[in-house]
């Protein structure tokens, strides 16, 4: 797990003014790499290629598998930042057809595959990966992307110039590349900021496509950068034949499947040289992962935001878990200008705007686990997406049974989930403001001047096969901002955040399993619950509210997070003067009342904080 970052231009590049950009580039991403940093100049003869990385070391902790990373005969040279989880099954392929190692990282094994099988060797890859790959003897890039987009890969390319980095603060800088205000009003109205397109948070800096890579060609002299972008993996394709085999199949083969699978997932990502914990919750999804990785892994140690002994938060539950597993668990809940300090780390370590105060709580989650040594977390993210755990699902799949005419299945299926909904009723006022942004492509109110975004629709159509709509979730909707959130608060914090859901092969399997066993009994995940039967405590695996990471928001705002926003916020007045309308009172707009009671309004306050000083 680290930052990469580079440049390749055309032969009459300054290398100097280049080397210095990367330099900067690396220096503003110590987090993601602190244990080793480096940054070459490769001669060529028609282009400038400078590589820069940061090192997490997690497998093979030797200075031999620093990188960038040549091969024996200096012919092909790799900058990494990610895991490739399966390096030792290919290492084995490898070794057969006569590749020798001299590293036991998987950094060597991803140079050594590409090498024997070229771009063809990416879908082999199991993991989350951002790769810059050169090859010598035609002065040849490739920028590689994993399938989900994991992790991040920025660029900015014109006819003389490729620069490309984990982050992009730096070249927006150094490009003067204005803030994509599109971007942050679809945000606050939608929650989405990621998505499958080449959006990024600066106009001009292109977010690298998930699933595909880059080839970029050392041209002529005289000649522009020549540069293609193709996919290696479909996902839509995986998950049609997939489902075939999955329809024919009885419930309790599908239960084996969605467990042997799952557990492949984990105990690949158990694969590491360095201390392992788990980001708990008092969820089904990270309790169910808890459960397999104790099962394998004997000092595993659980991180929770919340206290074992406070109701409102998930403590008491995550304790249930800490009892009946016999996990270590660390407990994270600060108090005062410690919350307060908390949102300004997290805040520098998004670079972007974000929707609630639970960013905050897992940064804080990530922090404590390295304050233990701990630099490795199992996390708990996808499982709502690949298993139909949000609520939304069940109301899709009403929309779809009545557009099918199937109307008594229709009345049962609504029957079913009368439980959930008595369940979920005290919170109803954050279901009325969810809703807004499921309806129409309006979304959430916007109180700033800003453009209006691209239309973006949450909605469900009924027309659509609600598996197409699960999977918008996993590549649009959804999980493309909680990726971002979770990569930038773990690298904030210098920790590699592995997650077995995001597993390509977990991945396929949820979306082709028959909607019945995903959505059954009033229930979401029900073979996710099914298959972890008499592993997890009831009140968890059999619970019909859904629990996101709560992070007690009020108590954050009360104890001075509203006034240390408030305060920020005028102190930048100036520099937000195009953004602010005239007759908005910040002191009344942003109260403590209105932070709490409005989603988009926190949104409005995190967008304002970020744009300050970068317009």
């Amino acid at each position: 797990m680290c930052g990469i970052s580079g440049l390749f231009a055309t032969a009459n590049c300054d290398a100097e003014a280049g080397r210095d950009f990367v330099n900067e580039i690396v220096a503003s991403q110590h987090s993601r790499g602190p244990d080793h940093q480096a940054v070459e100049l490769i001669p060529a003869g028609r282009s400038t290629v400078i590589l820069g990385h940061n090192r997490l070391s997690i497998i093979d902790l030797s200075a031999a598998a620093n990188q960038p990373m040549w091969d024996a005969d200096r012919s092909h040279c790799v900058i990494f930042n990610g895991e490739i989880y399966n390096y030792l099954e290919i290492r084995e392929d490898l070794v057969s057809l006569g590749h020798r190692f001299g590293t036991q990282s998987d950094t060597e094994v991803l140079l050594e595959a590409f090498k024997e099988w070229g771009t063809s060797a990416f879908e082999r890859f199991n993991g989350m990966f951002a790769i810059a790959l050169y090859r010598a003897r035609d002065e040849r890039l490739w920028l590689v992307r994993d399938r989900f987009g994991i992790k991040p890969l920025y660029y900015h390319l014109d006819d003389s110039t490729l620069i490309f980095a984990s982050t992009g603060t730096v070249i927006a800088r150094r490009l003067g590349l204005m803030p994509d205000l599109e971007y942050v009003a679809r945000g606050i109205k939608m929650w989405v900021y990621e998505d499958d397109t080449q959006i990024s948070h600066y106009r001009g800096l292109k977010s690298m496509l998930p699933a595909h890579f880059m080839e970029v060609i050392a041209p002529d002299p005289g000649n522009p950068l020549k540069a293609r972008i193709e996919p290696y993996y479909n996902l839509a394709d995986r998950v049609a034949e997939l489902q075939e085999k999955l329809a024919v199949m009885p419930i309790p083969k599908l239960i084996d499947e969605v467990l042997e699978r799952l557990e492949s997932a984990v105990s690949l990502r158990l694969r590491s040289d360095v201390p392992i914990g788990i980001s708990l919750s008092g969820g089904l999804d990270s309790t169910a992962l808890s459960s397999i990785v104790s099962a394998n892994h004997s000092e595993v140690v659980g991180f929770t935001y919340g206290s074992r002994n406070e109701q409102r938060s998930e403590g008491p539950l995550v304790g249930q878990v800490q009892d009946r597993l016999g996990i270590e668990v660390e407990y994270v809940q600060p108090e005062g200008s410690a919350m307060v300090s908390a949102f300004w780390d997290c805040l520098r370590s998004q670079d972007s705007p974000f929707a609630g105060c639970s960013i905050v709580a897992q940064y804080l989650v990530f922090k404590a686990a390295r304050a233990r040594g701990v630099k490795v977390l199992i996390g708990g993210q996808g499982g709502d997406e690949l298993f139909m755990g949000y609520h939304k699902f069940q109301f899709f799949r009403l929309a779809e049974l009545r557009r099918q005419g199937r109307l008594i299945d229709a009345l049962i299926f609504a029957l079913g989930l009368c439980p959930m909904v008595l369940s979920e009723a005290r919170r109803a006022s954050l279901y009325a403001q969810a809703l807004r942004r499921y309806r129409g492509n309006k979304g959430l109110p916007v109180s700033l001047c800003l453009p209006e975004p691209t239309p973006c629709s949450m909605q469900y159509d009924s027309n659509l096969e609600l598996v197409r709509r699960q999977m918008l979730d996993a590549t649009r909707l959804s999980l493309p901002t909680l990726l971002r959130y979770e990569d930038r608060n773990s690298m904030g914090n210098s920790v590699e955040s592995r997650l077995p859901f995001m597993d390509f092969r977990v991945a396929e399997l949820g979306f082709a399993l028959p909607t019945a066993v995903k959505l059954r009994n009033g229930y979401g995940k029900w073979i996710l619950r099914q298959a972890m039967s008499g592993r997890l405590p009831e009140s968890i695996r059999s619970a019909r509210y859904k629990r996101g990471f709560s992070a007690n928001e009020p108590a954050w705002i009360a104890a001075g997070l509203g006034t240390a926003i408030r305060e920020a916020l005028r102190a930048n007045v100036r520099d937000l003067q195009d953004i602010l309308p005239l007759e908005l009172q910040i002191d009344t707009h942003f109260s403590d009342e209105r932070l709490r009671a409005y989603g988009s309004t926190f949104s409005e306050a995190t967008s304002l904080l970020w744009l300050a000083g970068r317009l």
